[in-house]
């Protein structure tokens, strides 16, 4: 794996961001301990040594070097620091060999290196007493200076170590899904070359690469539904089409070589144009719905008032050809739908019912509740569709062996198939014992 592939994935980005946050957080944090400590013990080491001073400037001048000198003997000498000096800055007693150039009487304490008298740094502060000498105490601070080392260290190998950690953490959790989109290219780069069946790996992890490849996949299917309906519907085109445009060039070339053409030849040339030109109407028909561009007549829709303008259509038809259309629903059952495309779809579905259920025919259009929706059922009792047709009989052109002579084009149920999948339905074909009952779930 790459360097720069590592840099560029998301989580190695992730990770590298959240511990850059950590870490500061986190030297923030040991910052204000360190600041907060350092300023409390040093505040306390001035307060100590300012209570000294004043202590001992109160004392009789003629006592003072020998408070001094008990002073040092009780503190230590590696602990404290006593001195006194005279106006012009000689060493009167004390372990201080010398008076600071920073330190002034009356100023801020200062800090100071060892020395040879005290081989430990120091914390000093001045006071000029009434006589005009100078009274130094001053405090080992080695321990103040340790502790704040300590937190700077601290400080310091926290972050390197959270830094490590971070990248280290970062480069784990990349590394797993650049290996799973190293297989997700390869596969899209199988069917960018034509494989169509070829689908993305999905794992058990259900994370947003899953929900990406499932939803690729689903795309997959759906683009492989279609060229195979485009292959076979390329296919039945050129066996369909190919007879009736024989029979209509027959037709015409006998036409030519007649004196007179009679009217009733004419007709029929013309019946066979009509048949191919319907043919291709039902097929820009599909095309246009499957193109989705129609949704924008979506509204609230009352199914029962659809079923009922299809009714009144197609009871007449029905009774004219020795049948008998019958509908029975309830008003208020509404969908998202488009009622002019809804209309058309079970128009489909009654016009077959009635055509194939012959004189004599019963056929029954009803709406009723379901588990996942309202239910639109078109039932008749007309030799209905073997098993092993029933998924054939919804591809375009297909027409089975008994329909052939049965006037149409094979591609109604296509369009209507082609409508409920624009709106979101789903079309079931089952037998109805004798005939056929053709169901549509909404939404």
């Amino acid at each position: 794996m790459r360097p720069r592939e590592l840099l560029r994935a998301t989580t190695f980005r992730l990770s590298a961001l959240y511990g850059l946050i950590f870490a500061l957080g986190l030297a923030a944090l040991l910052g204000l301990v360190y600041l907060r400590s350092a300023v409390y013990l040093t505040r306390r080491v001035d307060g100590i040594l300012s209570t000294e001073a004043h202590a001992l400037a109160g004392s009789p001048a003629r006592e003072l070097e020998q408070r001094i000198g008990e002073a040092q003997s009780l503190g230590g000498d590696r602990t404290s620091v006593f001195a006194l000096f005279t106006p012009a800055g000689a060493r009167l007693v004390g372990n201080l060999p010398a008076l600071p150039p920073a330190l002034h009487p009356g100023g801020p304490p200062v800090e100071i290196a060892p020395t040879a008298m005290f081989p430990a740094p120091a914390r000093l502060i001045a006071q000029r007493l009434p006589s005009g000498e100078v009274l130094v105490v001053g405090r080992d601070v080695n321990q103040l200076q340790e502790i704040r080392a300590i937190i700077a260290s601290a400080l310091i190998w926290s972050g390197v170590a959270i830094a490590v950690i971070g990248l280290a953490c970062g480069v784990a959790l990349s590394v797993a899904p650049l290996r799973r989109l190293r297989v997700l290219e390869e596969a899209c780069r199988e069917i960018a070359g034509g494989d169509l069946t070829r689908r993305l790996p999905v794992s058990r992890r259900n994370d947003e690469l899953d929900v990406f490849a499932s939803t690729v996949n689903y795309m997959m299917g759906e683009v492989e539904r279609l060229m195979a309906e485009v292959k076979g519907s390329t296919e039945t085109i050129a066996h369909d089409l190919r007879t009736p445009l024989t029979r209509a060039r027959a037709q015409l070339h006998r036409l030519q070589q007649a004196p007179d053409a009679p009217a009733q030849e004419l007709a029929r040339v013309t019946a066979e144009l009509d048949t191919v030109l319907e043919r291709f109407r039902a097929l820009m028909r599909i095309s246009e719905l499957e193109a989705r561009e129609r949704r924008r007549g979506f509204a609230q829709t009352d199914l029962a008032a659809v079923l009922a303008d299809v009714a009144d259509l197609y009871q007449p038809l029905a009774e004219e050809g020795g049948g008998q259309l019958i509908w029975t629903g309830r008003p208020g059952v509404i969908a998202d739908a488009d009622p002019k495309l809804l209309f058309e779809a079970i128009s489909n579905l009654v016009d077959n019912a009635i055509k194939f259920s012959g004189p004599g025919g019963l056929v029954t259009l009803g709406l009723e509740a379901g588990a996942s929706g309202p239910r639109i059922v078109v039932e008749d009792n007309g030799p209905g569709i073997p098993d092993a047709e029933k998924g054939a009989v919804l591809q375009r052109f297909y027409r089975g062996e008994r329909d052939r002579v049965t006037p149409g084009s094979g591609l109604g149920l296509s369009i209507a198939l082609a409508i409920l999948r624009l709106h979101g339905f789903r079309l079931g074909l089952e037998d109805a014992a004798p005939g056929l009952r053709a169901i549509i779930t909404c939404r």
